[in-house]
């Protein structure tokens, strides 16, 4: 009978072997465990504390403990990226695309962080294949349309930046009818350049079926139409863009009295300055007035104009010909002081008093401690024409 004990023992020993291997399993899982988050939440304190290189050290120990943690080398690689060593976040994030057993996700969201990498890198072409082919696998493909985009903005190909902004407004819905409008005005210039005018008008039609307003559109149709000697035409259109936004007249004023001068039309062009200060009170359209006013009335009524313009709306401009005005006579001492009393007095209230050395923040009251970087000491009174 003691001959078969043994195998009676054997069961117990088998069993007391397994749940033992499985405890020690568990006792190392929740250590590891363990020591992953405790590791993990110092990194994110570095971060916080503004200490990325302590908190790179902590994540590549971290990494080395725990091999599955893809996330964290991928947070880690962008991190590289962000500190602008381009090429640790590229031997990063090539790692984990050649990991093997990685999910399907994981190595899309790789393969767009080594897109960046290179983009970063300078490394245009390399990065507009791998964007590129994630498209193709229809792979977050609105990410890597904008940085394809991206990518063919830096080169100037503005025909498949045209074809990359379709793509993006199909699939997402995004409008992207100005950025196309502005690709078709890219092109336009172009061919300007090259000499191919009928090209130039093909693109700018393009630009406006992209977007019906499009002022850049219609500047380039009116250099156009004065270089072919339009000049009726180059007026109509620059009245055209003063109507749709009237913030670009100060850009259109020169050309638009030269063509308005070679059709014998700078009486209609002075009366349309006249309209259009009801609605654009800049100074550029001001001081084109007092111009014109001078030229027809002297001296004494356009600084009189002027005055009476810059009463609502001072300017630094605008008091530098007054001042010249003054300076020639044709002004009485009195009627200008207010207006220079006024430009200071407005100057003066919005420029700060203050900057802290350090980080550049300004304010009109002294802090011994910065507001913005807490270094104390640093807040210096401002020298200069607006300062001391």
């Amino acid at each position: 009978m003691a001959e078969y004990l043994p195998f009676f023992l054997l069961p117990p020993a088998v069993y007391f072997g397994w749940w033992l291997a499985k405890t020690l399993a568990r006792r190392s899982v929740k250590k590891r465990s363990r020591l992953f988050r405790n590791q993990y939440f110092q990194g994110l304190n570095y971060l916080l504390s503004e200490q990325p290189d302590k908190a790179i050290q902590v994540f590549l120990e971290l990494a080395e403990v725990n091999q599955d943690t893809v996330e964290t080398h991928m947070a880690l690689g962008s991190l590289f990226r962000q500190r602008g060593e381009v090429d640790r976040a590229i031997r990063f994030h090539q790692n984990i695309i050649a990991k093997p057993g990685l999910e399907s996700s994981q190595r899309t969201q790789a393969l767009l962080e080594l897109g960046e990498d290179y983009m970063r890198a300078g490394l245009l072409d390399r990065a507009e294949r791998l964007f590129s082919e994630l498209i193709e696998s229809d792979a977050h493909t609105p990410a890597a349309l904008r940085s394809l985009l991206e990518i063919y903005q830096q080169e100037k190909d503005w025909e498949k930046a045209l074809e990359q902004a379709r793509r993006l407004e199909q699939l997402t819905g995004e409008q992207m009818a100005e950025v196309k409008a502005q690709f078709c005005c890219e092109m336009a210039e172009t061919a300007v350049m090259e000499g191919d005018k009928e090209l130039a008008r093909r693109h700018l039609r393009q630009a406006r079926r992209h977007h019906l307003h499009c002022i850049r559109a219609r500047f380039i149709l009116a250099r156009l139409a004065t270089g072919d000697g339009d000049h009726q035409g180059a007026m109509d259109t620059y009245e055209e863009i003063a109507e749709l936004e009237a913030d670009y007249i100060p850009e259109l004023l020169e050309p638009y009295l030269k063509a308005a001068a070679m059709v014998g039309q700078s009486q209609h062009g002075r009366k349309k300055l006249e309209d259009w200060v009801k609605v654009y009170t800049g100074i550029s359209l001001i001081l084109k007035l007092t111009e014109f006013i001078e030229d027809e009335k002297g001296g004494y009524e356009a600084g009189k104009y002027l005055v009476e313009a810059m009463a609502s709306n001072p300017s630094v401009r605008g008091l530098d010909r007054l001042i010249e005005l003054r300076a020639q006579g044709h002004l009485e001492t009195g009627s200008s002081d207010s207006i220079l009393k006024a430009v200071t007095a407005r100057l003066l209230s919005r420029q700060p008093d203050y900057r802290c050395n350090h980080c550049g923040f300004s304010g009109q009251t002294h802090y011994w401690q910065c507001p913005s970087c807490k270094n104390w000491g640093t807040s210096k009174t401002i020298h200069g024409v607006l300062g001391e």
